[in-house]
């Protein structure tokens, strides 16, 4: 990560304009090129072309982000998440958004702080370290000492960030404008904007980890404290937290005793934060968690916190009670609770809409019919799931403002399930709170 990295970035509405203007005219060639060839092709070539259409503009997409670089970097990290709309060539590489650090120039830097606190970086800190160790939401991250000697992790906002937001994701709809489902990638890029711009709020940030460090109350849970004296709109401080990065820590194969604790902490987070405090951590990018040496868990990044109503909490509940109980009528009651269903829907459309929601509670039932799941002995859950939702895709536009309560909570939540599945683990998914009742 070097200084030289920053220089790089198009910087300037027209210049950003520009960039993403010659990421969606070489997407579109190479589409044009497939769709001229198609007709000539047998079906079995016609996948093979299919594919590596897919992985070339695939790799043209993320290296176009990492030169955009910015929010750009921080959308096609939450852009990964939904699997349903993407092929399995573009989530590889909109994965690989997660280890991208993009820097920001030394002096600018330097120059954030003087603002901020109207002293320079050596006179508010005992010592700081201008060069970024890591990302973080809409920043970077640089570690400190104290006047009192503390490590600290000081997190500081990108310049003008939130004026961006919105370009950025006018942007990225230019370039995936080709993409087979770009009208539901649409609608979750609009989602996107709106999480983004609630993430600039440093200090709301700054509150919701006090909440959590006060309510939360996990054994294995680490927070970090808030240094409320050193921390602006624009520049959080807080102290540092040791440990390994969670993909980081995997690379080093841990045994499954330490994986299967480390997946129930996670696992424990969600369920006690949903359901006791109805707020949850809803970023599950594995580079929000640290394993610490205790295999003890510390949460990063409070920007994306989202708070649930007792009343959704409650509808939620009873969706995965109903899970595999096949009682259409239980579900169309409860979807038209849940404003899935509304009066003026098509009956035709409602009726099919209830049958896959079926489908997706008799999946995600499998999760609470007994009293652990083992990912390692179902490698394909998701895969399934992924199989059932891109059916479900389908009725969104059906749905006239889907609650942004379910889109956070099944975001988060199967982001959390893929983690699991990656350590092929067994753990306790079931709890007090969701057991498969079947009927």
């Amino acid at each position: 990560m070097t200084d030289k990295m920053s220089d790089t970035m198009p910087t300037g509405k027209m210049n950003r304009s520009f960039s993403s203007g010659k990421i969606a005219a070489r997407m579109g060639t190479n589409q044009l090129g497939f769709l001229i060839k198609r007709p000539f092709l047998s079906k079995e070539s016609q996948t093979i072309s299919k594919q590596k259409l897919d992985e070339k503009n695939a790799k043209i997409l993320f290296n176009g982000l990492s030169m955009l670089r910015g929010t750009a970097l921080k959308i096609a990290q939450m852009l990964s998440f939904e699997r349903e709309l993407f092929p399995d060539s573009f989530q590889k590489e909109l994965e690989k958004s997660y280890n991208q650090v993009p820097p920001i120039n030394r002096a600018l830097v330097r120059k954030i702080i003087i603002n901020n606190f109207n002293a320079p970086p050596e006179t508010v800190f005992h010592c700081f370290d201008t060069k970024a160790f890591a990302a973080a939401s809409l920043g970077q991250v640089h570690l400190a000492r104290s006047r009192e000697n503390d490590t600290l992790a000081v997190k500081i906002q990108y310049p003008d960030i939130a004026q961006t937001i919105s370009n950025d994701i006018r942007l990225l709809k230019t370039i995936l404008k080709p993409m087979a489902e770009f009208e539901l990638i649409k609608i979750a890029l609009d989602e996107i904007e709106q999480v983004l711009l609630a993430e600039t709020d440093y200090g709301k940030e700054a509150k919701n980890i006090l909440f959590f460090s006060k309510f939360l109350n996990h054994p294995r849970v680490r927070i970090p404290e808030v240094k409320t004296k050193l921390s602006t709109s624009h520049v959080l401080t807080m102290s540092c937290m040791e440990g390994m990065v969670l993909n980081e820590w995997l690379d080093t194969n841990p045994d499954q005793d330490s994986k299967t604790l480390v997946a129930q902490t996670l696992n424990d987070i969600f369920v006690k934060g949903f359901y006791e405090l109805h707020l949850i951590h809803a970023d599950p990018n594995p580079g929000n968690f640290l394993v610490s040496p205790d295999l003890s868990v510390s949460l990063l990044d409070f920007g994306c916190v989202r708070s649930f109503d007792p009343g959704f909490v409650a509808l939620y509940q009873r969706l995965v009670f109903l899970g595999g109980s096949r009682n259409r009528a239980a579900y169309q009651e409860l979807l038209t609770q849940m404003k899935f269903i509304t009066p003026t829907l098509d009956a035709d459309i409602s009726e099919k809409m209830v049958a896959v929601f079926m489908d997706i509670g008799d999946w995600f039932s499998h999760l609470f019919r007994n009293a652990q799941f083992d990912f390692g002995a179902n490698p394909d859950f998701m895969e399934k799931g992924r199989q059932i939702g891109m059916r479900m895709h389908q009725f969104r536009r059906h749905i006239p403002g889907i609650n942004p309560e379910f889109i956070f909570l099944d975001r988060t939540r199967y982001g959390l399930i893929r983690l699991f599945e990656k350590m092929k683990v067994k753990i306790n998914i079931q709890n007090q709170y969701e057991y498969c009742k079947g009927g």
